[in-house]
C-alpha cells in the first residue's frame, strides 16, 4: 500500500444533502465507527447527483485514502447513480447478480407487493465486487479494491447504513487492516455537564503512553464520552478500558446515564419495566414529549399507565384536580401547580409514580419574575412529592427537549434511589455555556 495513503475519506451522495433538505448524520456515524479500528477519518465530502463531480472526488479519494466509505445513490430511481459511476470511473463493467435480484423480489413479496422492473438495477455491481447484503432494505452494498485502496458503497438510509456498516463493513476492515495493536472503545452517555466541563473533569485520563484517548461530542441534550484503549493484545486493551471507565464513573457519578448508544428514554423505560414500576405523566410545556419518548421503547405499556397534556388551566383543573385558587394566586407555571399536576395524574391513573412539567417554553409569555425558560418539574411518589424550578433557554424547542429530559432523569434517579437534583444543579449552567 502506498505510504502516502492514510486514513479514510467519507463521501455522501445526493442533491438533497446539498440543498439542506436532510441533515447528513451519516458522516459522523461512519467516522465514529472507524475509530473503533483506529482508522482516522481525514476527509468528509458531500456531492450531488452529478457523475463528473462524483468521479472527480472518487479519483482524489483513491489517491489519498486507504479506505473510502460512500453512502447514498444505491436506490432504484434515475438519480441513483453511485454504482454506475463507480464502475465507469474505475473501468469495471457492471454485472447483474441473479441471487440479489431474487432477494430483492422476495423482499417485496414479503410486503405483499410486486417488484417493479427498475429495482433490478440495485443488483448490478462492478465486476469483482464483494456484495454486502442488506437485511432491512432493497439496496445491497458492495466493496471493491482499487489501487490498494478499498471502496465500500452503502445505502444512504441511516438504519440500512448502520446495519451494513456494523455487520458487513467493519469485520472486513478489521481483517484488511489488522495491526500489531488491538483497539477497543466504549461510549458513555452523560446528562449533566457540557463538553468543556467534561473535558476539565477527565482531561488527565488521556494517556498516549498507556494507549488511552478520550473524546467528547454533544448529542443534545446529552454529552457523549468516547474512551479508546490501544494495547498489544485484547486482554490488555480491555483491562485498561475498564480501568478508565471505572474512574470516569467514580468522578462523574450519577450524571453517567449508561454505556453504549441507548438514550435516556430507553434506559428509563427498561428500568421501570424491570422493576415493575408504573408511571403517569402530566405535561404542559413539554406537550406530551415525555410520554412520546417513553413509548418509543417496545413494552412501555407495562409501565406507562396514563398521560395528560394539560395545556390549558381548565384541563389542569378538570383532568388533574389542580386548585383554581392556586392557579389564580400563583399562575400555571408555579410550584404548587406542578406538585398538584404530578399528584393528580398519579392518583387518577393509580400509578406508583407521577411526573409533571409546567413552564414557559417561549419565545413569548415570559415576565421579569418568570422569564422564558422557567420550568417546574414535579414528582409524586409513595415516599413523598418533590418539585424544582429550573431556568433553561430562550429557545422553544430546546426548552421542550431539555424539560422532558429532566423529567426522564428524575424517573431514572427515583428508580435507582439517587438524589434528585436541586435548583442549582450545575448541569444546566454548564450545558448552556458549552453550547
Amino acid at each position: 500500500m502506498s505510504a502516502a495513503k492514510r486514513g479514510a475519506w467519507i463521501l455522501t451522495i445526493g442533491d438533497e444533502l446539498l440543498r439542506g433538505e436532510i441533515v447528513d448524520s451519516n458522516k459522523s456515524f461512519l467516522s465514529e465507527r472507524l475509530l473503533q479500528l483506529d482508522l482516522e477519518s481525514t476527509r468528509h465530502v458531500s456531492v450531488g447527483d452529478d457523475p463528473a463531480e462524483i468521479t472527480e472526488v472518487l479519483r482524489q479519494a483513491v489517491a489519498k485514502a486507504r479506505v473510502v466509505l460512500i453512502s447514498g445513490g444505491l436506490g432504484p430511481t434515475i438519480d441513483d447513480i453511485t454504482t454506475a459511476v463507480v464502475a465507469h470511473t474505475f473501468d469495471r463493467p457492471l454485472v447483474r447478480d441473479p441471487e440479489q435480484v431474487e432477494r430483492i423480489r422476495s423482499f417485496f413479496a414479503a410486503l405483499g407487493r410486486e417488484m417493479s422492473a427498475n429495482n433490478a438495477k440495485q443488483a448490478d455491481f462492478p465486476e469483482g465486487a464483494d456484495v454486502l447484503p442488506n437485511p432491512v432494505g432493497t439496496a445491497p452494498g458492495f466493496g471493491i479494491e482499487v489501487d490498494n485502496s478499498w471502496i465500500f458503497c452503502m445505502p444512504g438510509v441511516p438504519r440500512e447504513l448502520y446495519r451494513m456498516m456494523d455487520e458487513q463493513v467493519l469485520p472486513r476492515l478489521q481483517r484488511l487492516f489488522s495491526t500489531d495493536q488491538v483497539v477497543r472503545s466504549t461510549l458513555l452517555r452523560t446528562f449533566g455537564l457540557g463538553e468543556s466541563a467534561l473535558d476539565r473533569e477527565l482531561a488527565d485520563l488521556s494517556d498516549a503512553s498507556a494507549g488511552i484517548s478520550i473524546g467528547f461530542r454533544t448529542q443534545f441534550p446529552d454529552n457523549l464520552v468516547r474512551v479508546v484503549s490501544r494495547a498489544p493484545d485484547e486482554a490488555g486493551a480491555l483491562r485498561e478500558l475498564e480501568r478508565v471507565v471505572d474512574e470516569i464513573n467514580s468522578r462523574l457519578g450519577s450524571i453517567v446515564l449508561g454505556r453504549g448508544e441507548r438514550r435516556l428514554e430507553t434506559i428509563v423505560t427498561e428500568l421501570l419495566i424491570a422493576g415493575k414500576h408504573t408511571v403517569a405523566v402530566a405535561e404542559s410545556c413539554t406537550g406530551g414529549l415525555i410520554a412520546s419518548l417513553l413509548t418509543d421503547t417496545p413494552g412501555s405499556s407495562a409501565c406507562l399507565l396514563h398521560g395528560v397534556v394539560a395545556y390549558s388551566n381548565d384541563t389542569k383543573i378538570r383532568e388533574l384536580g389542580v386548585s383554581p385558587a392556586d392557579l389564580e394566586a400563583h399562575g400555571a407555571v408555579s410550584e404548587p401547580v406542578a406538585l398538584q399536576m404530578a399528584a393528580g395524574v398519579r392518583e387518577r391513573a393509580g400509578a406508583e409514580l407521577g411526573i409533571a412539567t409546567t413552564g414557559i417554553a417561549g419565545p413569548g409569555g415570559g415576565s421579569e419574575e418568570k422569564p422564558v425558560g422557567t420550568v417546574y418539574v414535579a414528582l409524586a411518589s409513595p415516599g413523598g412529592n418533590s418539585v424544582r424550578r429550573y431556568q433553561l433557554f430562550t429557545e422553544r424547542s430546546r426548552n421542550k427537549q431539555l424539560a422532558a429530559q429532566i423529567g426522564l432523569d428524575w424517573l431514572r434517579r427515583q428508580v435507582l434511589g439517587l438524589e434528585l437534583p436541586d435548583e442549582t444543579f450545575p448541569r444546566l449552567r454548564d450545558t448552556r455555556q458549552a453550547r
